[in-house]
């Protein structure tokens, strides 16, 4: 192949690259390297390609190969720690990264980021407690340093490890508060004081803030408070990101402004003029559904927007920030004395705060598929599945021998590996009967969920908006809340169904309890009946419970007024 011929062959990579024909590209460009393997722009632009088709495992060897040809290439390093994080490869990570300072290809921001990076899935529970405790070092290390460290919060933003913390067994609170504290010193902008102006109408304006706003979890949940307040007494406006996705109900939301039910705006990239965006609507409430989960609005949450700010159960857990006023729970939910693990001042509804429509379903699974022994499903974020769990799932198999029991793999099956890594470990866990399945649709899972004897909720992270889900036909969820709100998110939705008179009670304290239980609901005679038990409960009680609205409207305004 000439030097002509390679150049047209690149030039036809690259446009069809830009059109997103990844697989023409990667033909094209490997085409090049097979007569010239270290034709580092072939390289880089393949890397791309493997990358942007969640490809990492392949985008690592590639920018492994560059960095070995050469390694200051203007942003591979960079691309390659990267790579490596989105497959939670934390240690191989902070390697190349304490490589690339030494060799002075990395900034300081780099030196932040290796400081504050941890794993979402834990090779054992020592890894858990050993995690937490460098973060916490490193944290006290920066804030007691002389050095002044400070970063462009548009150009260098930090992931945080709020997200991360919290799918454990222990309290947030003080180190979410330090971290509060780590990023108030290195990102000046969020220090900065927003001068409020009232709001001169007689609604209470109230936004919604939040990247999720779609077809996820957080969309799921707050659709329905966000569209059935009383348009009398509130105005509603939500903000969206540009990162926020297209999907049903985003334009269920797009609809509801051209009805003049609420105001939606698309926040720009730059921090500032989010906040002008926000600042000008003069808000009496800005409600974050959650905060954690959007790294362009996280640090938003630091500046006060409005008079109130609000956060609630789309993450569970407290912020640790002064400028977030409350977080919205329920008396069906928090455990006694849970408001010392809060920097937010608790607003209790009297029910779960989510107003939940119905699932529709056009393949509903038949009687007999409701009525199956033995299947055991856990279908949570692997994320979720805590080192404590695996020897609960080893209990089951060995108490049931029948058992089987199920996952769902993520995406780029990154997670799923390292937790088939963990089980390989434990004695107690027989592999040949446990199965991860590939993602599902939406109406799959409702009907995976539908066709399990019982579901497994996580040790110490409870499911949400799947647990809503699940109640479409009505399969059992055994459950051990712990004192933390993160974990008691189903007890809270089982108190608002009222099932005291369960046939089966599914809220367990012992880890002995949890495992009988779900051996018995497993094996029960009776599934179809006991899913029917549930399925009209849920439809008595949680799901579009109009009493939720109400309840919130009055907590809204008795906080304004």
């Amino acid at each position: 192949m000439s030097q002509i011929e390679a150049e047209k062959l690149f030039k036809i990579a690259q446009e069809n690259y830009n059109k997103k024909n990844y697989l023409e590209a990667e033909n094209c460009l490997n085409k090049i390297l097979e007569l010239d393997p270290e034709n580092i722009s072939a390289l880089i632009n393949l890397s791309l390609c493997c990358f942007d088709t969640k490809n990492f495992e392949q985008a690592e060897l590639i920018l492994k190969k560059i960095v070995k040809i050469k390694i200051d290439v203007p942003n591979v390093l960079s691309q390659l720690i990267v790579v490596l994080e989105k497959q939670d490869k934390v240690d191989e990570a902070i390697h190349y990264i304490n490589f690339g300072i030494e060799e002075k290809i990395l900034d300081e921001r780099w030196l932040i980021r290796k400081k504050i990076i941890l794993p979402m899935i834990f090779k054992d529970k020592d890894d858990v407690k050993s995690s937490r405790n460098r973060l916490d070092k490193n944290l006290n290390e920066i804030l007691n340093s002389k050095k002044k460290i400070i970063l462009d919060i548009n150009n260098q933003l930090l992931k945080p490890p709020h997200f991360e913390l919290s799918y454990d067994e222990y309290d947030n609170l003080e180190i979410n508060k330090k971290c509060v504290k780590f990023f108030r010193k290195i990102y000046p902008q969020v220090n900065e004081v927003n001068i409020l102006k009232n709001n001169s109408k007689s609604k209470i304006k109230i936004g919604f803030i939040s990247e999720y706003l779609t077809d996820h979890t957080i969309g799921k949940l707050y659709k329905g408070i966000i569209l059935n307040l009383d348009k009398n007494k509130f105005e509603t406006i939500v903000f969206h990101t540009q990162k926020t996705k297209k999907g049903e109900i985003y334009e269920n939301f797009i609809d509801a402004e051209k009805n003049k039910i609420i105001k939606n705006y698309i926040l720009p990239a730059k921090f500032k003029d989010k906040q002008k965006i926000i600042s000008e609507q003069n808000l009496d409430i800005l409600f974050y559904p959650e905060i954690g989960l959007s790294l362009d609005l996280y640090y938003l949450s630091f500046i006060k927007l409005a008079k109130y700010q609000i956060t609630s159960w789309g993450h569970p857990v407290t912020t640790g920030n002064s400028n977030i006023d409350y977080f919205l729970t329920s008396k069906l939910i928090e455990a006694e004395g849970s408001e010392k693990t809060f920097s937010e001042t608790l607003l209790y509804s009297n029910y779960v705060p989510m107003y939940y429509y119905t699932p529709t379903v056009k393949n509903k699974l038949k009687k007999d598929e409701l009525s199956k022994n033995n299947i055991y499903s856990c279908p949570q974020t692997l994320f979720k599945i805590h080192p404590d769990f695996d020897d609960v799932l080893g209990s089951i198999l060995k108490e049931d021998k029948k058992a089987i029991l199920y996952f769902i793999k993520d995406s780029n099956k990154t997670y799923y590996k390292k937790l088939i890594s963990r089980f390989k470990k434990n004695k107690n866990i027989d592999l040949d009967r446990i199965k991860f399945m590939e993602g599902f649709s939406w109406e799959e899972y409702i009907n995976h969920c539908g066709q399990a004897s019982v579901l497994l909720d996580p040790l110490y992270f409870s499911a949400g908006n799947s647990f809503y889900e699940s109640m479409f036909y009505g399969t059992t969820t055994v459950t051990k809340p712990t004192k933390y709100t993160k974990s008691r998110l189903v007890l809270g939705a089982y108190n608002q169904m009222k099932i005291k008179d369960a046939p089966i009670y599914p809220i367990v304290n012992t880890i002995n309890d949890y495992v009988s239980t779900a051996v018995a609901i497993a094996n029960s005679k009776n599934l179809d009946e006991l899913k029917k038990y549930y399925n009209e409960k849920a439809k008595e009680n949680l799901f579009e419970n109009k009493f939720v609205i109400s309840d919130l409207e009055k907590i809204f305004i008795k906080l304004v007024s």
